[in-house]
């Protein structure tokens, strides 16, 4: 009998770096690296925010369209340059990481984490006008990666497939 996989279309973030990517940069970054393999892709869930700004600073009024993405299993804010690039994936519902807290007001914690952010580099003496015009849920697709070192100790990296960062996965 096959096993059937449970199919979600999901907004992802485009990818820039490909599992052969993923895994030239690990063996690059190593020397005691000798094997890398890209087992599959995992989706990251974030909640991405966009608000029309305005500030006045001491001397300037400023605009602009800005935006927050927040990690939705652990609340972690993150700017974002410019508007985020997407397409619409049928992926596995099994690679979609859980959101660990669906209560949370992800709003309000982009929201702060702008005000902050924007009172620190603009340095404006009142509250900056923050309203938001859109709002996603976007997943992030990172690689995982096994990676077997030259005295055979087995690894697993994740690589994120938008900017090639990467980040060792503990398994207990």
């Amino acid at each position: 009998m096959a096993s059937t996989h449970t199919q979600q279309s999901v907004t992802v973030f485009n990818t820039t770096v490909s599992a052969e990517e993923a895994e030239q940069t690990l063996l690059e970054t190593d020397t005691d690296m000798a094997e890398t393999t890209a087992d599959r892709l995992v989706y990251y869930p974030y909640r991405v925010f966009g608000f029309d700004l305005h500030a006045e600073a001491f001397l300037d009024d400023f605009t602009d369209r800005v935006y927050c993405g927040v990690d939705l299993c652990n609340g972690k804010e993150v700017f974002i340059e410019e508007a985020p690039q997407t397409t619409e994936q049928v992926v596995n519902a099994d690679m979609i990481v859980p959101v660990k807290d669906e209560t949370k007001d992800v709003e309000r914690i982009a929201r702060y984490y702008l005000l902050e952010l924007v009172r620190k580099e603009l340095r404006v003496g009142s509250p900056p006008d923050l309203h938001v015009v859109e709002d996603y849920r976007i997943y992030r697709p990172f690689h995982l990666v096994d990676c077997t070192t030259s005295d055979e100790t087995s690894l697993t990296y994740i690589v994120d497939s938008v900017t090639g960062d990467f980040h060792r996965v503990y398994l207990h």
